[in-house]
């Protein structure tokens, strides 16, 4: 059987975010949402959507939710010439971004933000913080570091302390 998702509109996404009690009761249900968040990827992608999906491990007795970008944070630096695959210092940093976050992780090609039905609210606040965090960084306080690191000379040491994380 597929699941089913449901997209709500705006004002359920603001709804969501501010812990609107039928919502909540939907994912803790297993109810799959998608939502169309106010940000958006820079060139054609389109609005950051943020797929509320039930998570794959139990936790605390709340039901499991995982947050997830669809795919839509990786596409869009890869159209921005930010390419995961190819870019190592680019890579470096977003995994390292990602790892900063308690219950963030990549997978599959896409950012996710493992969570419950309980604090789905003030979690997916954290995934958007994330994503946009991300998204901005072509333009970002990381630009001038990602020179520094890229210009490092083969076999000098680890000033910044990534290779051990």
């Amino acid at each position: 059987m597929v699941e089913e998702t449901t997209d709500p509109g705006y004002a359920d996404f603001v709804r969501l975010v501010a812990g609107a009690r039928h919502l909540l009761d939907r994912l803790a249900a297993g109810e799959r949402l998608r939502v169309e968040t106010p940000f958006r990827y820079p060139g054609r992608r389109g609005a950051v959507v943020v797929e509320l999906v039930p998570g794959p491990v139990e936790v605390s007795g709340s039901r499991p939710v995982r947050l997830t970008d669809g795919g839509g944070l990786i596409k869009s630096l890869d159209e921005q010439g930010l390419d995961l695959a190819i870019d190592m210092v680019v890579s470096k940093t977003v995994f390292h971004a990602v790892k900063e976050v308690e219950g963030a992780g990549v997978g599959s090609g896409e950012i996710y933000l493992d969570s419950t039905s309980d604090t789905v609210s003030s979690d997916l606040w954290r995934f958007l913080q994330l994503v946009t965090e991300l998204i901005g960084l072509r333009h970002s306080k990381y630009k001038d570091a990602l020179v520094q690191l890229s210009r490092r000379p083969e076999g000098a040491p680890d000033l910044m302390g990534w290779e051990e994380r």
